[in-house]
């Protein structure tokens, strides 16, 4: 039964350690990029198909930041699950 003792020991030192390393985490600052808002730059008087291109590259320039926003927020989160992705 003494073995049984070491072990139980060495479980509940395991835990304190894994414990005290998760609370020590801490977020990365949220990358700058991400909190950019965009515009389509479109001017009054501007015939509509040029009105239409601006729009369209400022929505494609948004959604390529929200892409590349959730994969930042995906890695971190893996990371916080310790390396277990959904």
């Amino acid at each position: 039964m003494t073995a049984c003792g070491t072990v139980d020991e060495r479980l509940q030192v395991a835990a304190a350690t894994q414990g005290e390393t998760e609370a020590t985490k801490e977020l990365p600052p949220y990358p700058t990029d991400c909190r950019l808002r965009e515009r389509s730059g479109v001017r009054i008087g501007e015939p509509l198909d040029v009105a239409l291109i601006r729009t369209d590259q400022a929505l494609g320039r948004a959604n390529a930041r929200a892409r590349r926003c959730g994969q930042w927020y995906d890695k971190i989160k893996i990371g916080f699950a310790g390396g277990e992705g959904d």
